[in-house]
């Protein structure tokens, strides 16, 4: 590992592990402070920032794609930052659009308010996002973990302030977000002036640029919709069948599991612009090491949840049903981080965007039917969560199944062991004692250790 690449991953590790600081005050210490009902509006609001970036038409997926492992200097910033002013325009528009569409469907002030913050944060966050592809395509993600770690210091700071001072309303915290947010655009703009401000505004060239970026990049843009929906289909049936508090119990879980896959997840920003610099037979290489690392490294999640579950129940015992069905919904956390590092990260190097399009659309229909039959026929919100789980571990046997192909690499043992041991950790986890659960797991997890390093 090179100098550059080990300390873009040290900045991308620090940044990780702050933000896993700040999701622990935010979704561990917040509920035991302020009421469900409130914490169920920041789920929502947390929720619906998922989809909002999906307004950006593409556009800074296309500028990852595109300017993925040049150097910074190689880089045309004329064309860069006239396509970035353009874009923030023609963005605002959209936003106000879609804005006044949703609160004129919203049943309540608070959903209102929650739409108002969710636009606020979407123009700040797609200007962030820009410069932060920019960053990250050139090599230079230690600058985007940076940003983020200012981001993340701000609003736990804003947070410890408003606890502190006995202010426990969700709609203070919303705002801290944002701010915090814009302090963390304002630092990346300061890094991309010295080059921005060297060039001026084409307005013809900026609205070609911005096309060609979109071309490009809204197959990603999309595909990473799809991916957030294959869960929020579930999501989006449990809000409208049973209301703001089932979904803000069910979002918790996920919340939770969102603590590794995030930290996991971002690994891949930092693999993409180097394995595109290699070839075929290193990619092999390379996709093989990681698949049989990730093989031993994922499976200790279960492991480590289980002492935390009983810890959970004690601290947030008014969270019981939303710390049960994180029983249920743990593996998606291991197969989605299989599918962030492995599958979307080797399918975006082999310019594979539009299969990755199809992999997520196949398993949204999956889920959706499966959600929609469970929720108005079954009546079951419990088969909903089962259907999320379903519809990840469908998707990453698929991409692994393409991916497999493409580089010529079987790793279908691996998969089928996954899978069994996702069954294993929902029954132990479910039915057996905290501890009994806990010291299953390490002997299973012993036993296929042992099968792949002497029979597999």
């Amino acid at each position: 590992m090179d100098g550059k690449l080990k300390k873009n991953f040290i900045y991308v590790i620090l940044a990780q592990l702050i933000s896993l600081l700040v999701s622990c005050s935010t979704n561990l210490i917040l509920p035991k402070f302020i009421s469900t009902t409130d914490f169920s509006y920041w789920q929502l609001f947390m929720f619906y920032t998922l989809y909002i970036p999906c307004l950006a038409l593409g556009l800074n997926d296309g500028v990852y794609l595109r300017y993925g492992g040049k150097d910074k200097d190689e880089l045309d910033y004329t064309a860069i930052k006239s396509q970035y002013v353009f874009g923030i325009i023609y963005q605002i528009i959209l936003a106000m659009l879609v804005g006044q569409f949703l609160i004129y469907f919203s049943d309540s002030n608070g959903r209102r308010w929650v739409i108002y913050s969710v636009l606020v944060y979407y123009i700040i966050y797609t200007c962030h996002n820009f410069l932060s592809y920019i960053f990250q395509a050139t090599g230079e993600s230690n600058v985007w973990s940076k940003s983020i770690i200012l981001h993340r210091i701000i609003f736990l700071s804003a947070q410890t302030v408003l606890l502190l001072t006995g202010i426990y309303n969700v709609f203070y915290f919303i705002p801290a977000f944002n701010i915090a947010l814009l302090v963390s655009l304002a630092y990346l703009y300061f890094f991309i002036q010295k080059y921005f401000k060297k060039v001026k505004i084409d307005w013809r060239l900026g609205a070609t640029e911005a096309l060609l970026s979109i071309k490009v990049g809204i197959s990603l843009m999309v595909a990473n919709v799809c991916s957030t929906l294959i869960l929020g289909v579930g999501r989006f049936i449990i809000d409208n069948k049973w209301g703001l508090l089932a979904f803000g119990k069910v979002s918790f879980s996920l919340t939770l599991i969102n603590f590794a896959l995030t930290f996991i997840s971002q690994v891949g920003i930092v693999l993409f612009p180097a394995l595109r610099r290699i070839d075929g037979k290193k990619l092999q290489r390379y996709y093989k090491k990681i698949a049989v690392g990730l093989f031993f490294l994922l499976p200790l999640m279960y492991i480590i949840y289980l002492p935390l579950k009983f810890v959970l129940l004690l601290w947030l015992p008014n969270y019981s049903q939303s710390i049960d069905y994180l029983s249920i919904l743990l593996p998606i956390c291991f197969f989605d981080s299989k599918m962030n590092l492995m599958g979307n990260t080797f399918l975006k190097v082999l310019s594979k965007q539009v299969v990755l399009l199809k992999i997520n659309i196949l398993t949204i229909i999956f889920g959706g039917i499966w959600g929609i039959v469970a929720a108005y026929v079954f009546d079951d919100m419990k088969l909903v969560v089962v259907g999320m789980v379903i519809s990840v571990i469908f998707r990453s046997i698929i991409a692994d199944i393409v991916l497999g192909k493409e580089l010529s690499v079987s790793l279908w043992r691996l998969e089928i062991l996954d899978i069994v041991l996702a069954i294993i950790f929902i029954i132990t986890a479910t039915y057996l004692l905290w501890w009994q659960a806990f010291f299953s797991m390490i002997f299973v997890y012993v036993i296929r250790s042992v099968y792949l390093k002497f029979i597999g």
